[in-house]
Order: structure tokens, then sequence, then C-alpha cells
């Protein structure tokens, strides 16, 4: 299952759920790490997110996720992936995406980050170049159906812990913003100095009836190399 654009996600109310912050988040890497740009927007706090990332820490460099860097071949990639998670190359789902004519290296991951169950890792190529241009991470939801969701919410409040202590951009940082009717919040979202970003997104759908159990939350962290170009096939103007 591809992730090729960032998927929005959880309720404030879902958030409240995980009460006190927990644990240091350990998955995520990226040189320094990521933040989004974009318009600024003030900060709704489940779990009292930390202001802003402090002014010592060194700016924040967003390259990709571990040892896969944005601008790998696929082969590249496959191989940052094998080291990375100690996996044969052959455990590597490969994907394509008929509309934006991209391919995705999908690998599942049993603990990348403490509490938050297995998760999975679409490595995505763009349509022109066949290089990595963003890697999207999903928990919850589809990957386990019976995760917990108080666990899920502390991962991502953690992960939004760790992120907002490493140097990104304020311009254009968002904490905790609902989006529309609130089913979804951006956790964090924050850019480096070249506009590359770390994208957290937690979703909870709502619930269909009274009759029907809730579908499980889900969360997504997405870097993004190039958010306002992405590597997409796009049909020119004037067709």
């Amino acid at each position: 299952m591809p992730f090729h654009r960032p998927a929005l996600g959880l309720s404030l109310a879902a958030l409240a759920l995980a009460g006190a912050l927990s644990g240091a988040a350990q998955a995520a890497t990226t040189d320094r790490n990521p933040a989004p740009a974009a318009q600024t927007a003030p900060a709704t706090t489940p779990n009292a997110a930390p202001n802003a990332a402090p002014e010592a820490a060194p700016a924040a460099k967003v390259t990709g996720f571990r040892s896969a860097r944005f601008g790998m071949t696929g082969d590249e990639v496959t191989k940052a992936i094998t080291k990375d998670f100690k996996i044969e190359g052959k455990d590597v789902r490969r994907e394509t995406n008929a509309t934006e004519r991209t391919t995705s290296l999908i690998v599942k991951v049993d603990d990348l980050q403490t509490g938050a169950g297995p998760a999975v890792v679409a490595y995505i190529l763009g349509h022109s170049t066949q290089k990595l241009f963003q890697v999207n991470i999903l928990w919850g939801g589809a990957v386990n159906p019976k995760v917990d969701p108080n666990a899920l919410v502390g991962a991502a409040n953690a992960l939004r812990n760790y992120f907002v202590g490493q140097g990104y951009r304020q311009e254009g940082m968002l904490l905790n913003a609902p989006v529309g009717d609130g089913s979804q919040v951006v956790v964090f979202r924050g850019t480096d100095g070249q506009g590359r970003m770390s994208l957290l997104t937690l979703a909870v759908p709502p619930k269909p009836s009274d009759d029907t159990p809730a579908l499980p939350p889900s969360l997504q962290l997405s870097y993004i190399e190039k958010p306002n170009e992405p590597d997409v096939f796009k049909i020119e103007k004037g067709f």
C-alpha cells in the first residue's frame, strides 16, 4: 500500500487520551531532523507541547530516512533498507501508482517506534527521475487493526516533542493543528533551511453509526524533499 500523499489525522479528543506524554522517540532520523513550510498556525495542545525548538539546537536537515537519502536510485534505496532493517531485498515490495506514475518500495517493520506497534515504510521514487523524493511511515489502521489508541497517541506526542527540539525553522511550524472537522490533526509540521519537510499527522476516523464500531486511528510520518514540487506525473497545460 503506497502512501504517496501525506494523510492527515486524529481529533484533539483522541489526542487527549494519551494523558501524560511518554517515552522518547527513537524512530525517525534525518541529518538533524525535519520541518515543514507554509502558514503559521497557533498550536492547540493535547498534552502541552513545548513552545519551540531550543535556540542552541543545530539547524535541522531533512535528508531522507535513516540510511536512505533523497536522490537515491531504487537499487540504492533497497540497499539502505536492507542495511537499516536487516532484511532481504526480496522482502521489499514494489508498487506503482498509476495516477502519479511513481514507484514505492515498501517494507513492514515490527518495532520502529516503541509502543506504536508495527509500521509500514514506503520509499517513493519520482516519476521523472526514478529517485527517492519522499518517505511515508504508517502506524495503526490498516497496518494493525488492533492498535491501542492510547499507545498510538502517546507515540505521536513523543515524536512531536522530539521534532520540536531538532532545530526546525519557526516560520511555518505547526503543532497539534486540527484539520477540517477535527478528525485529523497535524501533530507536527516543520521545514529545514532548504524547504524540505517533516510532517506527522494523526487520524481518527469518525464513528459511522451507533451500531458500527469505530475504525482504528492511524499515525503517519512523512519526509518530503520538495513539498511544493513533488516528482509526480502531471498533464501539461493546454492539453
